[in-house]
């Protein structure tokens, strides 16, 4: 399921149940000269595609530009594009409020981009306020115990696995020799993997929902494997 639905079809899922919005956050930034600006956006797309496959959920467009100002403060880093804190706060607020709005009881924050983490912190907090009958979170994913430098092995990995067309090794910087040994699209496939499951497990990410009504839905006896309310969540593989 994704943004490609039409109106009809979105009206009908959220009918027969389907309570689930995913919403994936990723970044433009410079990320050297072997990989796309918009690297962590191309695996937004892919880890909120497997998530909300994972959760039986409706997939929201992914917002492609995060808050990366820790990049954008160099003038050598050509490219960086950003968003301020306070300004994706908003923005994941605004599309959360929207999406409940629609009847979904649950929006789930996706982020591939570490820069957006106290953003989306804080628009859950928001949220917490905010939304009646329904709840946010922003589930931390996983990269590992050593997932390298910025650019380096960990996301090389992961585009050699999504686009491995994006990338092109012999043009990383000299600084990068050793990450780039260690760069394979099989490594990468498991790195994307479990980023996903950890993403996935909403039963362990608490919402910070005060009221225990609300926060009912953390336990996984609320859902069906569709993401629909009354049976278990299907579990994260």
């Amino acid at each position: 399921m994704s943004w490609t639905l039409t109106a009809p079809q979105l009206r009908r899922l959220i009918d027969s149940g389907v309570s689930i919005a995913v919403v994936p956050f990723g970044s433009l930034e410079h990320q050297g000269a072997h990989l796309p600006l918009g690297a962590d956006a191309v695996l937004a797309d892919a880890v909120g595609r497997e998530v909300a496959g994972q959760l039986g959920a409706v997939l929201a467009p992914t917002v492609r530009v995060g808050c990366a100002e820790q990049h954008e403060q160099h003038e050598q880093l050509v490219g960086t594009m950003s968003l301020r804190a306070p300004t994706l706060t908003d923005v994941a607020v605004e599309l959360a409020e929207s999406l409940a709005g629609h009847g979904f009881t649950v929006i789930v924050l996706v982020s591939t981009h570490g820069g957006n983490r106290a953003a989306l912190d804080a628009a859950v907090a928001r949220l917490d306020a905010s939304l009646d009958g329904a709840v946010a979170c922003a589930p931390p994913g996983a990269v590992g115990p050593e997932p390298g430098r910025h650019s380096g092995q960990w996301l090389i990995s992961v585009m050699l696995a999504l686009r491995p067309d994006l990338v092109e090794l012999d043009r990383a910087s000299s600084e990068l020799a050793d990450e780039l040994q260690a760069g394979d699209a099989q490594r990468g496939a498991g790195h994307i993997k479990r980023f996903v499951d950890r993403s996935s497990k909403l039963s362990e990410r608490p919402c910070r929902k005060p009221n225990p009504l609300r926060a009912s839905w953390l336990q996984k006896s609320d859902f069906r494997p569709a993401g629909r309310r009354g049976c278990p969540v299907r579990p994260a593989r």
